[in-house]
């Protein structure tokens, strides 16, 4: 009996042990449950917030690259060299005058005669009746609206832009070549062919190669390069050595350096918005028949050899065909006075405009 309760006793005693362990099991549970339900929740937070930051990244590097791209350039810290860019633009003529072939001046051992470029005198030009000086004067003009039937302009404008003096009659114009044919001459010209010495003597294709201007400017210039002449009013400057430029360039002629120096100190008073002025070489006048009368003593004497016509410059009786004559002093050859009332005599031996 005792045996019996000794065994009923351990019995029990062992399934209160096992129900105090269950016991204890539920209450850690229970106590817990609120800690790893909030860690699990902050740990899937976590992740959720990492995974949401890979997916925004590509979509920021997007973003932030159209801003690199658009970021300027940072400038140059103060007293470095501006960018080569801004040179350039401050400067935007020293690559054309660079262009020019520096070398000293040579005739190459020939000398120098007018005739030899220009021994017609002005060409005579595909549009009907005009020469090269009529082409220049109906290009230049202010204002023009008739010519007579050889081209000769009857009415017009006219502004020296050397000098800035104004005319209403082409007889008191000269047309200058930029680049005298003296100059030229003695930059590479010398050894050239009749033809193209010629075609540089009445290139009026190139608007920069031959101006009207007045005739005391022209007379001054003589054939000075840049050097030793430039145009009377400063603001010339700009186009003169633009258009000197643009003619060397073109028939590849060469430059002293002095010259180029002295068309660099010219080009400095370009504007930035400089635009050289318009010429109208499509212009056509109105042609006006006109028909000339002799003098009244030269339809009494009916002498034959009495020139007819008196011209009003030297440059008029030119392109009249009248040829030139030596005079009693010198080597030079010009028109004789008398047809020629307004040009000077200054050796007084009959003949004028000698050269």
């Amino acid at each position: 009996m005792n045996g019996v309760n000794r065994r009923s006793i351990g019995i029990g005693l062992a399934a209160i042990l096992v129900l105090a362990i269950l016991a204890g099991v539920c209450n850690t549970e229970t106590w817990d449950a609120p800690r790893q339900r909030e860690a699990t929740q902050q740990r899937q937070a976590q992740e959720q917030a990492a995974a949401e930051q890979i997916q925004r990244q590509p979509e920021a590097q997007q973003q932030q690259q159209p801003k690199q791209e658009s970021e300027p350039q940072s400038e140059p810290p103060a007293g470095s060299a501006e960018p080569p860019q801004a040179q350039a633009q401050a400067d935007p003529y020293q690559e054309l005058l660079a262009q020019l072939r520096v070398a000293p001046e040579s005739a190459a051992g020939v000398d120098y005669d007018r005739d030899d470029y220009m021994p017609r005198g002005w060409l005579f030009s595909a549009r009907p009746g005009c020469s090269v000086r009529e082409l220049v004067l109906i290009a230049e003009a202010v204002s023009i609206s008739q010519v007579d039937q050889d081209c000769r302009p009857l009415d017009g404008v006219w502004i020296s832009w050397y000098d800035g003096d104004t005319f209403d009659h082409p007889s008191e114009l000269d047309i200058d070549h930029m680049v005298p044919l003296a100059e030229a001459h003695r930059s590479g010209a010398a050894r050239w062919s009749p033809e193209r010495k010629s075609d540089f003597a009445n290139d009026h294709e190139q608007p920069a190669a031959l101006t009207a201007v007045s005739a005391s400017s022209n007379r001054n210039k003589g054939a000075d390069d840049p050097v030793d002449w430039k145009p009377p009013l400063r603001s010339a400057w700009c186009q003169y050595a633009l258009d000197w430029i643009a003619v060397k360039l073109k028939w590849s002629l060469s430059a002293e350096q002095a010259e180029v120096d002295a068309l660099r100190e010219m080009l400095n008073t370009c504007p930035s918005d400089y635009e050289r002025p318009a010429e109208h070489p499509d212009r056509q006048p109105t042609v006006v028949f006109v028909e000339d009368e002799p003098e009244q003593d030269q339809v009494e004497s009916g002498d034959p050899e009495t020139p007819v016509g008196v011209y009003a410059s030297c440059d008029d009786a030119e392109q009249g065909g009248v040829e030139r004559q030596r005079g009693a002093i010198g080597d030079g050859r010009g028109f004789p006075a008398e047809l020629v009332p307004s040009a000077g005599d200054g050796d007084n031996d009959g003949v004028v405009c000698e050269r």
